[in-house]
């Protein structure tokens, strides 16, 4: 009894030792950035019950991390213990408003809601689980500054704000902008459910809002099907960017 009570951490502690060494050598070695990069797109892109998922996957997860449920939850442990104020987007976020996880996740993003304020407390927060800041961007879409964050595995998290002058046009009154986020924000935020654990996420309209005016890949598909066809979400007929 006793070897196969330990049998399972053994084997955990011996998967993540794994995946951190074929990470490590992966990211050492840039000839092999690219074909790790096809074939993470390959696994991702493919169905859930594939073969390709299954005899490629775990060499995949190797080659860049996957964010479990459990390392959700740590993750938004964390960032209570340190009262910043945040919510769960992107496929995670989709996954928590259908209340299951629906597929592989590549990483887990994270709205900021203060993002000036409180992005480098976030980071503080989630050293200790080994994530640290590995690049920082700006860009004109729907959450306009992103930083992520990668631990020696893989697993990553993105860490981003919202553009709550576009939410403003979107779903507030007319005339609205981003002082007026009071009136609308409800709009905004919701609750989903991680491992039968209540989390704050972005609404499924959000979501949807955040998936148009760029090539949808499978997984990005998958996920506004569910947020359709399951919760109803729906968008302007002609979303401002």
């Amino acid at each position: 009894m006793g070897f196969q009570f330990r049998g399972p951490m053994s084997s955990r502690s011996g998967s993540h030792k794994a995946a951190r060494a074929i990470h490590g050598f992966v990211r050492g070695h840039r000839i092999l950035w690219v074909p790790a990069g096809w074939l993470s797109r390959l696994v991702s892109s493919s169905p859930e019950s594939s073969p390709i998922r299954s005899f490629l996957g775990p060499l995949r997860d190797g080659l860049r991390g996957t964010m479990r449920t459990e390392d959700v939850l740590n993750v938004v442990d964390a960032l209570e213990a340190e009262a910043v104020p945040f919510c769960l987007a992107g496929g995670w976020g989709v996954d928590a408003l259908v209340g299951r996880q629906s597929r592989s996740h590549d990483d887990l993003d994270v709205v900021i809601d203060n993002y000036e304020q409180d992005l480098q407390r976030a980071v503080d927060a989630l050293s200790p689980l080994g994530f640290k800041l590995v690049a920082s961007f700006e860009r004109s879409a729907w959450m306009p500054k992103n930083s992520v964050l990668e631990d020696d595995t893989g697993r990553r998290v993105d860490l981003d704000s919202l553009n709550w002058q576009i939410l403003a046009r979107e779903f507030g009154p007319p005339g609205a902008d981003e002082s007026a986020r009071k009136a609308f924000e409800h709009h905004v935020f919701t609750e989903g459910t991680v491992g039968g654990r209540r989390v704050p996420c972005l609404s499924a309209d959000v979501q949807l809002l955040y998936h148009t005016h760029f090539e949808l890949t499978l997984p990005h598909r998958h996920d506004v099907n569910l947020l359709r066809d399951e919760l109803g979400a729906s968008v302007p007929e002609s979303p401002s960017t």
